[in-house]
């Protein structure tokens, strides 16, 4: 891949970047999500699909420009308060399958899940994908802590399982990886 992917007024990343792994670590209320969404915009514009695993319901604005008077990515949403369609716990694959085959951007809103089903779709969710995605594909995972804690308890294993594929091996996959956190020491190593 060629071309830049523009994240500040005097800082890009090589269009490669979209299958390299990133962590944004910083306290809340930083800007975390902005550097996130800037990026996400990027590779957007550069034609490649991004996904956003949201847990917070936050990620929707994508979808306006900055000032909220017209529109802004073609960004498909599941879940949450601004659904175009569903998210079901038990659609996960089903999900991942249809963005592989469709190649395009999503937000995948998981507030109104508990943690428990929140865990059970990404983990299906995140499953498919690294077993059937083989084109550039970046994949932004906000509260990153949630999928991948430091602590691993019976019901957190299988997700991060997959979420250790696809940060550690997924580039031969396609796929690229942000985490966002505000709290490291909870991350898993």
């Amino acid at each position: 891949m060629t071309g830049q992917l523009k994240v500040a007024a005097d800082f890009s990343l090589p269009l490669d970047a979209i299958t390299e792994t990133f962590a944004i670590l910083a306290r809340r209320g930083s800007g975390k999500t902005y550097t996130a969404a800037v990026i996400a915009e990027e590779v957007i514009k550069a034609g490649h699909p991004t996904v956003i695993i949201d847990p917070l319901g936050v990620w929707w604005g994508l979808r306006s420009s900055a000032d909220g008077k017209q529109a802004g990515l073609p960004v498909v949403i599941f879940g949450g308060d601004h659904a175009d369609l569903p998210l079901v716990e038990t659609q996960g694959a089903m999900i991942a399958e249809a963005i592989v085959e469709g190649r395009f951007p999503a937000i995948l809103d998981l507030s109104l899940l508990s943690k428990s089903a929140a865990r059970r779709f990404n983990a299906d969710f995140l499953e498919t994908l690294y077993r059937r995605n083989r084109e550039a594909l970046m994949l932004i995972v906000d509260e990153a802590d949630l999928l991948a804690p430091q602590r691993t308890m019976p019901d957190t294993a299988r997700v991060l399982g997959a979420m250790e594929d696809v940060v550690r091996r997924g580039r031969a996959r396609g796929l690229g990886c942000v985490m966002i956190t505000q709290r490291p020491a909870v991350l898993n190593k």
